[in-house]
């Protein structure tokens, strides 16, 4: 590709949107209106540009961001097919932080669905502007009338207004009226577009559609709210130079309508995306830190002479094709053979080649600019989140926020365990909310992902490429211990086997610190009872005691320990033997000062459609969890947020796709530690000592 773009003339935009809406079957038909590709794929015969995996071709839906360009009326859009199953929202804060704009893509048929909102409260976190294409608006049982009633009750910030009419409902849709330009759209039996005056049946609508819409973009403007309240008329120029500051000042999203199986309304979109999306200048600066001074400092997307940084905001690992980074360049320009640094790995590397990208196809350029996203292959060590920048001004931008997993799952692997290994730490790499992890406590190795679908086709990739055999289970919790009370030991350490001996005599007091104290060690020791050199062998002691406590051997925390007397000899005392007089005396102090376990508690927040709070609070409360409180998070979904110890949360994520329909989602993170005692405490201990009988 040989023509460069400047900011002002590139436009990235993420579809978002529930799974089944319709974003790669848009970004399909976007592509063929623009003559991109020369036929349309359809996502039911795995042949689309966006959904290119073998993953995504058998599962008919897209699992990671897929990249396609478009050039359209001298501008060059940059769609980002995001995933739109929460299995896989890992993938959304990436875009978004690569996205000026997004369109969020609604099914006619079924209305705002529980990711829309997700999506849609995550792009309000980016503050991004948007489009509302409403797809299939051709479908049979479709009223857009109680549809745009619904999303306009639902989604109030920003507020959204249709700029477009449907004429006619379901089987009986005829066209679009234009609102900003007065004009219909018909198709005739050849499939060709007919303009046309706005029919009189529809007129009214129109014109309560014209005016609301007058009604929130006059906002932006003084001239034009005086105006509007007297009465005057808005020139077309004034009206569409006041819908584009709306929107970009986040105080209008614009609706589309269209059928993008049938290609209906795409030119339309690509139209509005143009005139009203933002540039990448609408994110002028962006933070991060300065390598030189390590003190914190911003690029630029605006000027011509800035030093190269760009963002890596997704990574592939072909067995074939190698590492695919794929970056957004927020200042300067890069081009083939120039050298770049990585933050992360403070390495330099040369780069060969530089490509743009269309779903899994790969056109060399010659040079990405600021704004505009391209494709690095073959790097040696470049990840998801890295920065990348010219090696003589280093720079490192803000981590992407990942969401915390909340699917967990153990695995056993029985054949092929280094190869499958490896796969997965390949798999690790380009999502990043997928994580492999060996439990030195619980001797498991643990996934933690973002749900089950997300784990089924990791494994499956492994065992494909490794034909390696792999169990699952539900993974043990790391629990910890601690005391309740104070208490006093001693222990003398003596050991004569001719020559010197060993000698060591150690007195302490334990006593527990408030939760999250962590562990306080406390010198007291007067008069030279135990020398100052063998008081790092006491606590070293004390280390070992604190790493298997007395009930299940569990680490012990929020424990202060005193050492306040002692004995030594003059020959056969040394580290090691005080090392071991007080580990032994910790022990003995910490089984007679309450010992009791404690387990980790998850702050978790849900969200459900509003008829299945009261089952969902049930839940959650039969899981012995305590309910925070409940707020509206939109206008028909709810926002439960609790406390649930993580022993009950291991396997909600399939329960609560089959209590709410896939209507529920949500997300956790560790919040404290709690005792935990009675039957319950009793049973975790049993069953780790019979785990660690077995080990030995």
């Amino acid at each position: 590709m040989g023509k460069i773009y400047n900011p002002e003339s590139i436009r990235n935009v993420a579809l978002l949107g529930h799974v089944g809406s319709g974003k790669t079957s848009l970004n399909e038909s976007l592509l063929f209106r623009a003559k991109c590709i020369d036929k349309k794929g359809e996502v039911a015969r795995g042949t689309t540009v966006s959904d290119y995996t073998d993953e995504e071709i058998k599962q008919k839906m897209s699992i990671r961001t897929s990249i396609s360009f478009i050039e359209w009326k001298d501008h060059k859009i940059n769609l980002l097919d995001i995933p739109g199953s929460g299995d896989f929202s890992g993938d959304i804060n990436p875009a978004l932080r690569v996205a000026e704009s997004c369109i969020v893509v609604i099914d006619a048929e079924f209305g705002i669905q529980i990711e829309t909102e997700k999506h849609w409260q995550m792009a309000n976190n980016f503050k991004r502007p948007r489009i509302v294409f409403i797809n299939k608006i051709d479908k049979e049982m479709v009223d857009h009338k109680a549809l745009l009633e619904k999303i306009e009750n639902n989604f109030k910030e920003p507020p959204v207004v249709p700029i477009q009419i449907p004429m006619g409902n379901g089987k009986d849709f005829k066209g679009i009226i234009d609102v900003i330009y007065h004009k219909a759209f018909f198709r005739d039996e050849q499939g060709k577009i007919i303009e046309a005056e706005i029919p009189e049946e529809y007129y009214d609508e129109y014109r309560a559609t014209r005016d609301r819409l007058k009604e929130l973009v006059c906002e932006v403007d003084d001239s034009l709210t005086e105006k509007f309240l007297d009465g005057g008329k808005f020139t077309d120029e004034e009206y569409i130079e006041a819908l584009t500051k709306s929107i970009l000042q986040y105080k209008v999203v614009p609706i589309l309508f269209g059928t993008s199986i049938r290609d209906i309304g795409m030119g339309a979109v690509l139209d509005t995306i143009i005139r009203y999306m933002p540039s990448p200048s609408y994110i002028p600066v962006t933070d991060g830190t300065d390598l030189l001074t390590n003190e914190p400092a911003t690029r630029s997307i605006l000027g011509e002479n800035n030093p190269f940084a760009a963002f890596v905001f997704k990574t592939t690992i072909d067995q074939y094709a190698g590492r695919i980074s794929f970056f957004k360049v927020r200042s300067g320009s890069i081009k083939s053979g120039d050298e770049i640094y990585n933050s992360r790995t403070g390495k330099k590397e040369k780069v060969s080649h530089i490509y743009i990208a269309r779903g899994k196809k790969q056109i060399e350029a010659d040079t990405i600019t600021a704004g505009d996203i391209g494709v690095l292959a073959k790097l040696s060590d470049c990840r998801t989140g890295d920065s990348i920048s010219v090696p003589s001004a280093p720079f490192q931008f803000s981590p992407i926020k990942i969401p915390q997993p909340i699917y967990f799952t153990a695995i056993k692997i029985l054949k092929n365990d280094v190869k499958a290994l490896e796969v997965l730490d390949t798999i690790s790499q380009e999502d990043l909310t997928f994580h492999v992890e060996f439990d030195s406590e619980t001797k498991e190795t643990i996934i933690k992902a973002m749900g089950d679908l997300q784990v089924k086709l990791a494994l499956d990739r492994v065992i494909a490429l490794t034909k390696a055999e792999i169990e699952q289970s539900v993974p043990r919790v790391a629990y910890r211990e601690t005391i309740r009370k104070q208490s006093q030991a001693q222990y003398r350490h003596k050991k004569q086997s001719g020559g010197s001996g060993q000698f060591g005599e150690v007195h302490l007091e334990v006593s527990p610190l408030p939760r999250d104290g962590g562990y306080e060690f406390v010198n007291d020791i007067f008069g030279g009872a135990i020398p100052k050199q063998y008081i790092p062998g006491v606590e070293k002691g004390i280390q070992d005691a604190l790493s298997q406590g007395p009930l299940g051997r569990y680490p012990m925390v929020d424990v202060k320990v005193r050492v306040y007397d002692g004995k030594y000899h003059d020959v056969d005392s040394n580290e090691l033997s005080f090392r071991i007089a007080a580990s032994m005396a910790a022990k003995e102090a910490f089984k007679n000062a309450s010992p009791v376990l404690l387990e980790p508690v998850m702050k978790v927040t849900v969200y459900v459609p509003e008829e299945f709070t009261g089952s969902i609070m049930n839940e959650l409360t039969g899981k012995r969890g305590k309910i925070l409180g409940m707020e509206a998070a939109s206008n028909t979904v709810q926002m439960i947020k609790a406390e649930v110890p993580l022993s009950e949360m291991l396997t909600y994520s399939i329960e609560m796709k089959a209590s709410t329909s896939g209507r529920g989602t949500f997300e956790m993170e560790h919040s404290h530690y709690q005792e935990l005692t009675g039957p319950l405490a009793d049973k975790v201990i049993e069953e780790r000592k019979a785990l660690l009988g077995g080990a030995e």
